[in-house]
């Protein structure tokens, strides 16, 4: 199975998901891991690598749904793959997935705060009350930083990367490849 490891805030990951997702779409076996790279509990000034991430993809972006716009800051995002967790498992990570970069990335929200993110979740159909629950379980967000920390160790350092069988890959391979790398 093809996994790929994504952060909301990097432009390169956003264009991974929507390229993963169309694969998915289509009958593909592709696992979507969020990861929280920055691993920092405040938002930063946008970083000179989002900027150059953001010029490098954001017309094949527009292309395929999603609008890239210059964020005011670098957000948290270990609370958004938490609640991606959740939707995962409620089989909305698609649309959570998508709302969550849109919300960024176009809309200029921070996904890093509780109460846009109950919002972004009550608009893919997550219950805003469980949502609200998990963002304040201190257990549920020290498990999923235990995991991202995991993730790391195995050197998944800076995202996207894709993941078969074990083996870490970039994700600027072409399509042709992609696709492939879904049908192992």
């Amino acid at each position: 199975m093809l996994t790929l490891h994504w952060d909301v805030t990097a432009p390169e990951a956003a264009l991974a998901v929507l390229r993963c997702q169309r694969l998915a779409d289509a009958g593909r076996r592709v696992a979507f891991s969020g990861v929280d790279v920055l691993g920092v509990e405040v938002a930063l000034p946008v970083t000179l690598d989002q900027l150059a991430g953001l010029e490098a993809v954001a017309g094949r972006c527009a292309t395929l749904g999603l609008e890239l716009r210059r964020p005011a800051r670098r957000v948290p995002t270990l609370p958004a793959h938490l609640v991606g967790s959740l939707a995962d498992a409620a089989d909305l990570g698609a649309a959570w997935r998508l709302a969550a970069l849109r919300a960024y990335w176009t809309d200029g929200e921070d996904v890093g705060d509780a109460d846009v993110l109950v919002d972004l979740a009550a608009g893919v159909g997550l219950d805003p009350f469980r949502v609200r629950d998990l963002l304040a379980d201190p257990a549920a967000v020290s498990d999923l930083r235990g995991r991202h920390l995991a993730l790391r160790r195995k050197g998944v350092g800076g995202v996207p990367v894709l993941e078969v069988d074990g083996t870490l890959l970039p994700a600027d391979v072409d399509d042709d490849v992609l696709a492939s790398l879904a049908a192992l």
